[in-house]
């Protein structure tokens, strides 16, 4: 899937001159990426993304600061990427530690009232 994107200067007169239009065009790239996902999964999972990638883009105080933050989102997901390649085991045992249950556990249902 190729993107209409327009040329560089033009996206910048966007960005001094019409910001709603620039934001209006991510937003459409954004959605025809989600659209374009090859399954369900895929759509969900980019969809979560994005909403989280919306969430501090509102939070922040100015556009430097959300850039920073989903600049570190990026970088913490490569590194879990590099180390799920690197030290699988690791990764496993953490979620095997995590979701285990102490052999004296007790599950105690809830009752509807």
């Amino acid at each position: 899937m190729k993107a209409n994107l327009p040329d560089f200067e033009v996206l910048v007169e966007m960005a001094r001159e019409d910001p709603d239009a620039l934001d209006g065009l991510r937003r459409e790239l954004t959605e025809r990426v989600i659209d374009g996902a090859p399954n369900e999964v895929a759509r969900h999972r980019l969809m979560g993304l994005q909403f989280r990638i919306d969430m501090v883009r509102r939070k922040a105080t100015n556009p430097m600061s959300a850039t920073i933050r989903i600049s570190e989102m990026m970088c913490q997901s490569l590194y879990e990427l590099q180390r799920s390649i690197l030290a699988p085991q690791e990764i496993i045992d953490e979620n095997t530690a995590c979701a285990a249950l102490p052999d004296n556990s007790q599950v105690i249902p809830f009752r509807p009232r």
